[in-house]
């Protein structure tokens, strides 16, 4: 019998790596962002800089390296999906870190005013959690809900596996990025190391150099109009 599989949904995962001192660098500039935030924090849930403010993170110059060390790798990701990245002029819309406590969490969202998001990570120490990806389109669901957690407890689903899970968690080491279309729903397990975990995200927006011919990319700013 041969399987078959169409329509994936491609994740990139790479290494990104840093100097030690540019991470602790990096860490305490972070570390000092959240401390400035006088927000009340609650306790389930990661500190997301983009929701308090700090979401041009790569405007600051301190993250300058790692930024350009990422971009290579969004073009690299492009180039796999065979888009000709030389039609496109690509933008880092928003970025920040996010800090996770223990067993704190973030729960599941998409974003989408966005293209593509990232998530690298600068500090995972063994234990603080993954990132998990939701499919809400099964593609091989023979029946409504038949792949939910409920089957597999009542055992009309022998196992969880690729072909019928509507998720799939990564636990990433320290220096990992990973690389999804922004419209992907995911999240990240609870931090049980008792250690922070920090990550860097990011939402990358394209448009197009020239849209002459093209009808569903975004047009470059530089025709727009404002009003």
């Amino acid at each position: 019998m041969q399987i078959i599989n169409l329509f994936p949904l491609t994740i990139v995962k790479e290494k990104i790596l840093i100097q030690e001192n540019e991470r602790e660098q990096l860490v305490n500039e972070i570390k000092k962002m959240k401390q400035q935030d006088n927000e009340q924090q609650q306790n389930s849930n990661a500190w997301t800089g983009d929701t308090k403010g700090y979401e041009f993170l790569f405007s600051n110059k301190l993250f300058s390296d790692l930024s350009k060390k990422i971009s290579k790798v969004i073009v690299d990701y492009l180039k796999t999906l065979e888009i000709n990245t030389s039609l496109l002029d690509i933008y880092y819309q928003r970025s920040w870190a996010t800090f996770t406590e223990n067993e704190q969490s973030i729960n599941y969202h998409t974003h989408s005013q966005s293209n593509i998001s990232f998530a690298y990570y600068l500090l995972k120490p063994k234990g603080s959690g993954g990132i998990i990806f939701r499919s809400n389109e099964l593609q091989n669901e023979i029946a409504k809900n038949i792949f939910t957690s409920s089957k597999l407890e009542k055992s009309l689903i022998n196992k969880a596996n690729a072909f019928n899970s509507d998720k799939s968690m990564f636990d990433l080491d320290q220096d990992s990025i990973i690389i999804f279309p922004s419209k992907t729903p995911h999240a990240t397990m609870p931090n049980k190391s008792g250690l922070p975990r920090i990550s860097i995200s990011g939402d990358i927006s394209i448009m197009l150099k020239e849209s002459k011919g093209f009808e569903h990319l975004m047009p470059n700013f530089n025709k727009w109009k404002k009003f």
